[in-house]
C-alpha cells in the first residue's frame, strides 16, 4: 500500500539506507526515476558511499582473457568458516570499444586504470560500466623506444584522481625518467621534473604504482643500488622510502611491492620453498618491517604475482584454467578454477566496486527525493 506524504521516511533515513546497500544495488535504483538517478549519481552521496564500503568489502579481481576481452572475478565464501569455495566471472563491454585490451595497469577506489593493443589509456569503473578515454599526451616518449610505469591515486588535497606515468628511453644517451601526471577533474596532461631514478621492468615488464599512504611506490635503481621510491600525490614530490635493513641490497630488484592491509609490503619468490614478504607497520619508520613467509606449495617456481583480495586471503597464482588462493590467517591453500583466465601477470589485477565515476563532469548537486 502506498505511504501518504505524511508517512514518507524522512530523506536522511532514506540516504543512510541506500548507502549501506552494495553498489551494484545503487545502480538498479538509478533506473527508477529521473530524480533517483540524479540524487544516487550526487558527489557527496558516492562519495558517503565509498567511505563506508571501501574497507569492508572483498576485492574482485579484472583480467583481459586470451580473446583480449575484459573480465571480472567474483568469490564466493563458506558461510561457517569464510574460506573462498568458488568464483564467478562475468564479461565486461562497452558500446562503441573492440575487445582488445593489452594491459590491466592499476586501480584506486573501484577505478581501474586499462590500456589497448593500440596504447590508448582508458579509466573504468567495472560495476557501473562507465568508460573515460585518457587522451594522449603529445610529450608521450614513443612505445617502439621506450619502457613506462603506470599509477592511479587519489589526491584527498584536491579532490582529484591522478594518472602518473613514468617513462625512459631504452636506446639511446638519455638517461633521464620522464614524470608526467594526467589530471581527471582537469583532463590534463603536465611534465614534471624529471626523476634520478631508472626503472626496474625486468620482473613483469613494468609493474604498477602501489598506492599507500596517499603516495604511488616504485622499485627503482639510482646509481648501483635498488631502492623504493614514493611520488606523493598532493604535494607532487618523490622521496625515497627506507627497505628493511637485513636484506642484501644486491637483491631488492628481485622484490615486488603490494599493499597488504593498508601497509606497504614487499614480497619475493626467490627461495625456492617459501615466498618472502616484508609488511612495513610504519609508514615509512625502517625498524616497522616485519618479515613473514607463505609455503609455496607446488607453485611454479619464478616470479609469483601477489594480489591481496581482503586482509586474510591472497591469489598467488594465476594459470590458465585455475587461480591459486591462500588464506593467510587460516594457512589454507584452496585452487579455484575461472573459465578464460590468463596466465600472463601483466594482465590482471584487483579492485573494488564502488559508485566512483570516471566520466568527471560536472553533475547538479542538491537534489532531493520526493
Amino acid at each position: 500500500m502506498a505511504m501518504s506524504k505524511s508517512e514518507t521516511l524522512p530523506e536522511e533515513t532514506i540516504v543512510d539506507i541506500l548507502s549501506r546497500l552494495p553498489a551494484k544495488f545503487i545502480g538498479q535504483y538509478r533506473c527508477l526515476s529521473k530524480q533517483w538517478c540524479n540524487f544516487l549519481s550526487d558527489p557527496q552521496f558516492i562519495k558517503a558511499h565509498l567511505t563506508l564500503h571501501a574497507h569492508k568489502q572483498e576485492k574482485k579481481l579484472i583480467f583481459i582473457s586470451a580473446s583480449q576481452a575484459l573480465k571480472t572475478i567474483a568469490f564466493n565464501h563458506n558461510p561457517q568458516n569464510g574460506l573462498i569455495i568458488d568464483a564467478i566471472s562475468r564479461n565486461i563491454n562497452f558500446p562503441k570499444l573492440e575487445d582488445n585490451w593489452s594491459n590491466v595497469a592499476c586501480s584506486c577506489n573501484g577505478l581501474v586504470l586499462v590500456r589497448n593493443q593500440e596504447h590508448i589509456m582508458f579509466l573504468i569503473n567495472p560495476t557501473t560500466l562507465e568508460c573515460h578515454r585518457i587522451p594522449t599526451f603529445h610529450l608521450a616518449l614513443p612505445h617502439g623506444n621506450s619502457c613506462s610505469v603506470y599509477g592511479l591515486g587519489y589526491d584527498f588535497a584536491t579532490d582529484d584522481y591522478k594518472t602518473v606515468t613514468l617513462s625512459q628511453h631504452l636506446r639511446g644517451h638519455i638517461d633521464s625518467t620522464f614524470l608526467d601526471v594526467y589530471s581527471m577533474k582537469m583532463d590534463l596532461w603536465r611534465r614534471l621534473e624529471s626523476i634520478p631514478y631508472n626503472l626496474l621492468t625486468n620482473l613483469s615488464g613494468g609493474t604498477p604504482g602501489v598506492l599507500v599512504n596517499g603516495a604511488l611506490h616504485w622499485m627503482a635503481s639510482k646509481t648501483s643500488s635498488v631502492v623504493i621510491i614514493a611520488f606523493d600525490l598532493s604535494d607532487e614530490k618523490f622521496l625515497e622510502v627506507p627497505a628493511p635493513s637485513t636484506l642484501d641490497k644486491n637483491d631488492l630488484d628481485l622484490y615486488g611491492l603490494t599493499a597488504l592491509r593498508g601497509c606497504l609490503c614487499m614480497f619475493s619468490a626467490i627461495l625456492e620453498d617459501e615466498i618472502d614478504v616484508w609488511m612495513m607497520r610504519e609508514y615509512r619508520v625502517e625498524e616497522s618491517w616485519t618479515r613473514f613467509s607463505i609455503a609455496r606449495m607446488d607453485l611454479e617456481y619464478g616470479f609469483v604475482p601477489f594480489n591481496p583480495i581482503s586482509d586474510d586471503d591472497v591469489v598467488l597464482s594465476v594459470d590458465r584454467d585455475k587461480l591459486t588462493v591462500y588464506n593467510m590467517k587460516e594457512d589454507h591453500w584452496r585452487y579455484v578454477e575461472v573459465d578464460g583466465l590468463t596466465s600472463e601477470y601483466g594482465r590482471i589485477g584487483t579492485f573494488i566496486e564502488s559508485l566512483v565515476s570516471p566520466m568527471f563532469g560536472k553533475r547538479a548537486e542538491g537534489y532531493h527525493i520526493a
